[in-house]
């Protein structure tokens, strides 16, 4: 009889225990924002170095994506490296691009993020009042699935050297890269990721220059995907290149 009660008891006051439960949901937002802006232009080189700002409550990748317009016409694009952004979390990212001439641009700014994108103009003028010396040898071009390999070496120390992929194919994705020291005659591997569309075969530019606009080299590659033993025996004589500087 005692256990029925306190079984009818237990069933009765179930419901209204339950009843004061509440739940707390958080709002699912994907959102970002452009937190801070800071370009520079001098001697040919344009550097944009905004901060973007993960105001959402969804982590997610962002990139930045340059472009400059003279007049009507595109005449650059370039890509900087893909960074993680937790929700509340900032970054700074680097973009470059450098022109041997003086003129007025309209460099546009565009972050993607999730699905999402965001974009800021700036009207500036890039002045270049020097003449670069050219100090790069740039060998040993490789193409892989997902990257391009190459060399760079210095005919003297270099602190901050910019390399920028440059007339490539419209669709096509390609980082830039950063190279913070550069010994002197020394071979430094640089690796720049790309993402195709289509994939096919075409011409790529990199142009290779210091911050300060100094020194400048460009060379054009064919991109032609590394295949069967002569993929392995360029890897072995890139290795080998490194390890002995040849």
């Amino acid at each position: 009889m005692k256990k029925t009660l306190v079984l009818i008891f237990l069933l009765f006051f179930i419901p209204i225990a339950s009843a004061g439960v509440i739940k707390i949901g958080v709002k699912t937002e994907l959102k970002g924002e452009i937190s801070a802006f800071f370009y520079n232009a001098s001697n040919g080189v344009l550097k944009m170095n905004p901060e973007f700002y993960n105001s959402g409550s969804v982590p997610y990748k962002a990139r930045a994506r340059l472009s400059i317009v003279n007049s009507t016409d595109v005449i650059f694009t370039g890509w900087s490296k893909e960074e993680t952004l937790m929700p509340g979390e900032r970054k700074s990212f680097e973009i470059y691009w450098y022109t041997p001439s003086t003129g007025n641009i309209v460099a546009k700014l565009r972050f993607y993020y999730g699905k999402e994108t965001i974009e800021r103009e700036v009207k500036s003028k890039v002045v270049n009042t020097q003449t670069s010396e050219d100090v790069f040898l740039i060998k040993n071009f490789r193409t892989y699935d997902d990257s391009i390999k190459f060399q760079i070496r210095s005919t003297e120390p270099l602190k901050n050297v910019i390399v920028i992929p440059n007339n490539y194919m419209m669709g096509w994705l390609f980082e830039q890269n950063k190279i913070e020291n550069l010994d002197e005659n020394k071979n430094t591997e640089v690796v720049i990721p790309y993402e195709s569309s289509v994939w096919f075969s075409h011409n790529v530019t990199i142009d290779v220059v210091t911050e300060d606009g100094k020194f400048y080299s460009t060379l054009t590659f064919n991109l032609q995907k590394e295949r069967g033993f002569e993929k392995y025996a360029h890897y072995i004589a890139d290795r080998f290149n490194l390890l002995f500087n040849l």
